[in-house]
C-alpha cells in the first residue's frame, strides 16, 4: 500500500466541478442582479454591476459571488496540475495568471467604485459611507439615531479628499486585469490540446475551440468598449450611457462569456463531452 502523503485528500478533486463551480457563479451574478433591480423597488437598477455594491441583497451577492470566484481561482488551481491530463497543455505561468486574477476579482469585490451609481426617486434603500458620524442607534439601549455626511466615494470617506487618486483606481484596474486575464486563458489556455480524449476519434475539441474563441472575443469587446468609453465619450454622450445601463450589459456580456467558457471547460451538457464521461455536476 503506497504511502500517504500529508498533502492527500480523503476526497477526489475533480477539476471539472471546480471549472463548473466558476462558470456557474460567473454566469449567474449578473442575472442574480439584474433580477433583483427589477423585481425590488428598493433596489435600484444600477448603472454597472460594481455599483450594485451599495444596495441591499445585491451588494451582498456582489461580494459574495465574486469573492468565491476569487478564491478557486486563487486556491484551486495548483501548478501541479500543470502536465496532467485535463490540463496536459498547461504551463506553470497560466496557472500564475489564473491566480493573479483570482487575486484581482477579490480587489474589485473589496475596493468599491465610487458614485451613486443611480438616480434615485425616494423609493430607493441604499447603502452608503457615513463621515462624521455621531450618535448611536439601538446602542447600548434601543433608540436614537446617527447624524452624519453620507458618501458614496469609499476613498474619499476614509483617507480624505487628499488621498492618492491611484487608490480610486484600483477598482478599474483589477476588473481591467481580471477579465483579460481571463480572456487570455479563455483563448490561448483553453483551446490547447489538454486531454488525452481531446485526441481520439469523436472527440469535440474542435466544437469546444469554436466557442472559446467567440467567448474570449466577446471578454475582449466588452472590455474594449469599456475602455473607450472611460476615455473617449463627452459628457452628454455619458449621460445617455448611463441612462440605457450600458456600462452594465457590457459588464454582464464579459462575466456570461467568461462563465460559459468555464462551464465548457467543465461539459456542463453532453455535446462538449469527447465520450462517455460522469456527468461533473
Amino acid at each position: 500500500m503506497p504511502e500517504s502523503s500529508p498533502r492527500d485528500l480523503p476526497f477526489r478533486l475533480d477539476i471539472r466541478r471546480v471549472h463548473l463551480a466558476v462558470g456557474w457563479v460567473a454566469f449567474g451574478l449578473p442575472l442574480s442582479l439584474l433580477a433583483l433591480g427589477l423585481a425590488l423597488p428598493q433596489i435600484c437598477l444600477y448603472a454597472s454591476i460594481s455599483h450594485f455594491y451599495f444596495s441591499p441583497l445585491g451588494g451582498d451577492l456582489f461580494v459574495g459571488m465574486l469573492s468565491f470566484v476569487g478564491l478557486l481561482l486563487l486556491c484551486l488551481y495548483s501548478f501541479d496540475m500543470a502536465g496532467c491530463d485535463g490540463a496536459l497543455g498547461w504551463r506553470w505561468y497560466d496557472v500564475a495568471l489564473i491566480r493573479l486574477a483570482g487575486i484581482a476579482a477579490l480587489l474589485v469585490a473589496f475596493v468599491p467604485t465610487g458614485g451613486s451609481g443611480c438616480t434615485f426617486d425616494g423609493l430607493a434603500v441604499p447603502r452608503a459611507f457615513v463621515a462624521g458620524a455621531q450618535g448611536a442607534e439601538d446602542f447600548p439601549v434601543p433608540g436614537g439615531t446617527v447624524t452624519g455626511a453620507p458618501s458614496f466615494d469609499f476613498w474619499d470617506r476614509l483617507a480624505g479628499p487628499e488621498a492618492p487618486r491611484l487608490l480610486d483606481a484600483v477598482h478599474y484596474l483589477s476588473a481591467g486585469a481580471m477579465f483579460l486575464i481571463l480572456a487570455y486563458v479563455v483563448l490561448g489556455v483553453f483551446t490547447r490540446i489538454n486531454s488525452e480524449d481531446a485526441l481520439r476519434e469523436g472527440n469535440r475539441k474542435d466544437l469546444r475551440n469554436r466557442c472559446y474563441r467567440v467567448l474570449g472575443l466577446v471578454i475582449l469587446g466588452a472590455v474594449g468598449v469599456l475602455a473607450l468609453k472611460s476615455a473617449l465619450l463627452p459628457e452628454a454622450v455619458l449621460r445617455v450611457w448611463n441612462g440605457l445601463r450600458l456600462t452594465f450589459v457590457f459588464e454582464a456580456l464579459a462575466l456570461a462569456a467568461f462563465g460559459l467558457a468555464w462551464m465548457i471547460k467543465g461539459r456542463f451538457l453532453p455535446v462538449f463531452e469527447d465520450r462517455l464521461h460522469p456527468r461533473a455536476a
